[in-house]
């Protein structure tokens, strides 16, 4: 082998040897670097919700080093299970921030059970699906069941007796409405069931003011988008409606004047639900993360033993809002 030779295979060896060296550096770095997931309808008739929950969850990262990876479900089971597997299978996730929708929730349940995945819900959950993910789902906010309960304790305080019940055919909705029933004193007077969310609701409107009840229960903020409101208004069915903090989604707000809804008791004062819970949600499972050095096993227990949680479910108080020329102020 002459010196050329020589010389170009020892440059060659060296620019080798450099390479790995980046390479090990950059995989080690890689290796370490701590995820989270983020599932959320990004896109779609409810993306403002979506992009609440973004806002909320890189507030409550803060600075950290803590890589977020946002993922979009559109609200859709279906596509819920493909962000779900993007971001296990593909980005080796093991805790997830979302789903908040109730359909995207109950199609991911099943997956976390029995593997080392962990998620937190920022939003409302049914009390079922910590036992059904095999104690792997936190719901930062307070159960579903929980939320109608108080709804309906709401409702007969203040004297409502003869109710109409407006639900949607989703698992959010249903969850709703059935704890609903179990805890209304008063009577039921028309329990309305609506397969389509893009229905036209005069049909229901008119069945409302037959039924000549004294206020509306309706937790779906479909209802809203479909101008429930203002078609109660021109049947001049006037009566107090009552529905969970969904209501104060931008989207919403003009479609919801009066609007009587659930809220969390102890959040910031001024800071929306959506924001507030999934900061909160960040918070919490950020520091769980690094303080477990991204263990699994000691989040999961961390989560378990803090006393925030009972069975997966965050204690916190409900109170009543109401929205009042498109602000929302606590109902006395």
């Amino acid at each position: 082998m002459n010196k050329t030779a020589i010389t170009i295979l020892g440059i060659i060896i060296v620019i080798l040897a450099l390479w790995k060296m980046v390479y090990i550096s950059q995989k080690d770095e890689n290796d370490g670097l701590l995820k989270i997931g983020v599932i959320a309808p990004l896109s779609g008739p409810i993306a403002d919700y979506g992009e609440e929950i973004r806002k909320g969850v890189t507030a409550g990262m803060g600075s950290s080093t803590v890589q977020i990876i946002f993922e979009d479900d559109k609200c859709d089971p279906k596509e819920a299970v493909s962000a779900f597997k993007k971001l296990t299978e593909f980005q080796g996730v093991n805790f997830i921030i979302g789903p908040a929708c109730g359909s995207s929730q109950e199609a991911i349940v099943s997956l976390l059970k029995n593997k080392q995945i962990l998620t937190i819900v920022p939003a409302a959950a049914s009390t079922n699906l910590f036992s059904q993910s095999g104690n792997n789902f936190f719901n930062i906010q307070y159960s579903l069941e929980d939320e109608s309960k108080f709804v309906a304790e709401q409702m007969t305080a203040r004297g409502h007796k003869k109710i109409a019940l407006l639900s949607y055919a989703n698992a959010f909705s249903q969850t709703h409405a059935n704890s609903f029933r179990k805890n209304f004193s008063g009577t039921i007077a028309l329990d309305e069931v609506i397969i389509d969310e893009n229905a036209d609701l005069s049909p229901t409107i008119i069945k409302i003011k037959a039924a000549q009840v004294d206020a509306i229960y309706s937790p779906d903020v479909s209802f809203f988008f479909g101008s429930g409101l203002v078609k109660l208004n021109q049947q001049r069915v006037i009566v107090p409606v009552y529905s969970t903090y969904v209501v104060e989604l931008p989207a919403a707000r003009d479609l919801v004047s009066g609007v009587v809804y659930s809220f969390p008791g102890d959040l910031t004062s001024g800071e929306g639900a959506v924001y507030g819970l999934s900061r909160q949600a960040a918070e919490i499972l950020k520091d769980s993360i690094v303080d477990c050095h991204g263990n699994y096993s000691c989040v999961s227990n961390n989560l378990q033993s803090n006393g925030s949680f009972n069975l997966g479910v965050y204690q916190r108080p409900i109170i009543l809002k109401q929205i009042k020329e498109k602000v929302p102020v606590v109902l006395q």
